[in-house]
């Protein structure tokens, strides 16, 4: 619980998270932790790292517009249980049951899931031009539920990958399986997409909670 506590604290200090994000994420990454080791709190410790530097990155220049994170980028308890609580499922089957490869691999995937969202968000804000409605293509403000943007879609693919290249450098991955945590999690973001488009007045935890969900669901498919 040390290493949990001091990442915690400094997530708090650094202002990327509140006092409830802080005991959230001081819960999701002792179980992570007690689940995967090391290997799989890094890969949580990416996603919260990488989100908090793309959320601050031109955050002025969101707030100006109307689109940045409340809060100065702070995120609470109910966001990482909305982004986490996947991940933290799949830590606890990959522990408990026999299917411990399958679970790890649904962990990354979802965990991706969740960077991915984060960084199409916050890229596709910074970049002039309008971003589109997935659903039909049309232009609409940034900051719509289910708007895509090219930038904001390379940066979310880029983000999965990352999360799966180092799930694959620690061993929680092999081989193919990395490919797998990628494809999953970036089709997991589509989903979300597809989810704000839809049906935009469900809220941004419950689609970030699809996000991941469809993510480790792909990949326990594809593994």
């Amino acid at each position: 619980m040390t290493v949990t506590s001091l990442f915690a604290a400094a997530a708090y200090l650094l202002g990327a998270v509140g006092r409830g994000g802080a005991l959230g994420g001081l819960m999701v990454g002792g179980v992570i932790y007690v689940c995967l080791d090391c290997s799989g709190f890094a890969v949580l410790a990416l996603f919260v790292a990488g989100g908090s530097g793309l959320t601050r990155l031109g955050y002025e220049a969101k707030r100006r517009r109307g689109t940045a994170q409340e809060g100065r980028g702070r995120r609470g308890a109910r966001n990482a249980l909305a982004n986490c609580g996947v991940a933290v499922a799949c830590a606890l089957a990959a522990a408990l049951t026999p299917l411990h490869e399958a679970f790890a691999l649904a962990f990354v995937a979802s965990l991706g899931a969740a960077f991915a969202d984060t960084a199409e968000s916050e890229v596709g804000q910074l970049v002039p031009g309008r971003p589109r409605l997935l659903t039909s293509l049309r232009a609409v403000p940034p900051g719509t539920d289910g708007a895509v943007s090219v930038p904001g879609t390379l940066a979310g693919a880029l983000a999965a990958g990352t999360t799966a290249a180092l799930a694959l450098w620690l061993g929680l991955v092999e081989g193919g399986e990395a490919i797998i945590a990628w494809a999953a999690a970036f089709l997991g973001t589509v989903a979300d997409s597809l989810v704000g488009a839809f049906a935009p007045r469900v809220g941004n935890e419950l689609t970030n909670v699809v996000c991941t969900l469809v993510a480790a669901v792909l990949a326990l498919a594809l593994a």
